[in-house]
């Protein structure tokens, strides 16, 4: 049986404004595992309070469904995620290590347990709920692209790299280091850390090989007579 989260009151019978933050983080956290462990739909706000430790007009005051709880309750999972990212200095020595140590760092982010789970959430919500989904990925797929974005445009000001189209070449880092291990994971199945590794290093070097500056060509000589 899940232990419902207890909260003690200072004096008056008022909580600090520490006290209703620890509340508030409280309340997303088990609204996030609730989802996780059930699915959206069958979760309600009624459960949430309860085993939040919160009334619901704590929750109200806040947030007007459980649609918009939900998004809160996501974003708050990401919290961590981004400033790990956020964390994440561009290597000097150049880009096949700094994007390597980037999508080393997006790989184990992704394969969490709970991030996977999240996603599993998440397609099983789409068909049914699409509005929640678009309002969740609107909010959010700029977060992690932003931070992708940084560390790319670090060799691309030094020269090492062209990006001619920031957005779309991060979202192809992204799907090219991330997109594989990810759908295998969300299957049940990881590769042995060889194989990972491997697959990884590859990635990186194939993206880097393409995007590469090169000199500029000098114009052709005038032939002569």
């Amino acid at each position: 049986m899940t232990e419902v989260i207890e909260f003690k009151r200072g004096p008056g019978g008022r909580p600090t404004r520490a006290e209703a933050e620890r509340r508030h983080a409280a309340l997303l956290e088990t609204a996030m595992r609730l989802f996780l462990e059930r699915g959206y739909e069958p979760v309600s706000i009624e459960e949430i309070a309860k085993q939040a430790g919160v009334a619901k007009r704590f929750i109200y005051a806040r947030y007007a469904d459980k649609a918009a709880l939900f998004v809160a309750s996501v974003e708050h999972n990401f919290q961590g995620r981004m400033e790990a990212l956020h964390a994440i200095e561009p290597s000097p020595r150049g880009p096949e290590w700094g994007l390597h140590e980037l999508a080393r760092a997006l790989l184990d982010m992704t394969l969490q347990p709970d991030a996977l789970a999240l996603h599993r959430l998440f397609m099983s919500a789409a068909p049914q709920f699409p509005d929640l989904v678009r309002r969740m990925v609107d909010r959010n797929r700029q977060r992690g692209v932003k931070e992708i974005e940084r560390v790319l445009r670090f060799y691309g000001e030094r020269g090492e790299i062209e990006l001619h189209d920031p957005v779309w070449l991060t979202e192809q880092f992204f799907i090219s280091t991330i997109g594989i291990p990810q759908r295998l994971a969300l299957a049940g199945i990881r590769e042995a850390p060889y194989e990972e590794a491997r697959r990884l290093r590859l990635a990186v070097n194939l993206f880097v090989n393409g995007c590469r500056a090169r000199p500029a060509e000098k114009p052709a000589s005038p032939p002569t007579s």
